[in-house]
Formats: C-alpha cells, sequence, structure tokens
C-alpha cells in the first residue's frame, strides 16, 4: 500500500510564495502611485481655492503680499504648501510676475497662468516659467486667471 500525501511540497510551498510576493509588490506600487495622485490632488484643490480669491481682486491688481489671503482662508497658512514642495516657507506657490501691481484684463483668460508650484519655498512668491517646479511626477499644477486648475507636463507660456 502507498502512504497518501498530507503536506505540500517544497515546490508547491515555494510557487506560492513567489505567488504572494508579486501580489504584494504590485499592491505596493499602486499603494505608492494613489498617495502621490492624492497629494496633486490636495494641492490642487489648494490652489484653486487661491486663485479664486486672487481671482476676484485681479482687476484691481495682485499685491506683492498676496500670501495675506490665505490667512481669510486658513487660519494657519497650510493652504499656502503644497505637501510635495518645500516646507522651508510661508508658501511654495508663485504668483505670475506679469500680472502683479497693475489691474488684470486678460484677452483669454482659460490660458492666462495666475498662480504656480514654485521651486523656492518663501513669502509671497512671484516669477515666471523658468521658476516652476515640476514635482508631481513630472507635471505641475497650473490655476489659470478664468478659476480652473490643470495638471500639465509642459509649462504653458506666461506672457503679459
Amino acid at each position: 500500500m502507498r502512504d497518501k500525501q498530507t503536506g505540500f511540497t517544497i515546490i508547491e510551498l515555494l510557487v506560492v510564495i513567489a505567488i504572494i510576493m508579486i501580489l504584494a509588490s504590485i499592491t505596493v506600487v499602486v499603494a505608492v502611485r494613489a498617495r502621490l495622485n492624492a497629494r496633486a490632488a490636495f494641492c490642487a484643490n489648494n490652489m484653486r481655492q487661491i486663485g479664486m480669491a486672487l481671482a476676484t481682486r485681479a482687476d484691481q491688481g495682485i499685491s506683492r503680499n498676496w500670501t495675506n489671503i490665505g490667512k481669510h482662508l486658513e487660519p494657519d497658512d497650510s493652504i499656502l504648501l503644497c505637501p510635495q514642495g518645500p516646507q522651508d516657507g510661508q508658501t511654495n506657490y508663485g504668483v505670475n510676475a506679469h500680472l502683479l501691481g497693475k489691474p488684470v484684463y486678460a484677452q483669454d483668460t482659460g490660458t492666462t497662468v495666475l498662480l504656480y508650484e514654485s521651486k523656492r519655498a518663501g513669502s509671497n512668491l512671484a516669477g515666471d516659467a523658468r521658476d516652476v517646479d515640476l514635482r508631481h511626477s513630472g507635471a505641475a499644477n497650473f490655476v489659470f486667471l478664468d478659476g480652473h486648475v490643470k495638471r500639465m507636463s509642459e509649462i504653458p507660456p506666461f506672457g503679459p
């Protein structure tokens, strides 16, 4: 009479372990990507709120002290910081320098950049396309004068 096999062979055990490892590695990659996308969406939401507040005053001119708007939106100014950007300043967003100090009457509000993600951190940042930080997997969020936010891998024109 032949003995019945009651356990797994070493080969079967190794195959099961390999399958579990492959599934675990796929899960980790998906979780990391989801976390990065969530941070980019959080950043876009912050920028949308700031952009809407700035755009309501654009016809009067955007002040060089534009970050004061954050105190009206969020008491601790956390709205002025992207979670993936530099954290050593009051903000890591920048205003299009071409729009500062003068009333803004853009021909095409859907393509004129109002707010962007800056490589720098500080207070009251302003700059142009050279200062854009592509921090969200090779893309950056931009707020346009019409209020819409778009994540783009190519930097749109900042012209006057």
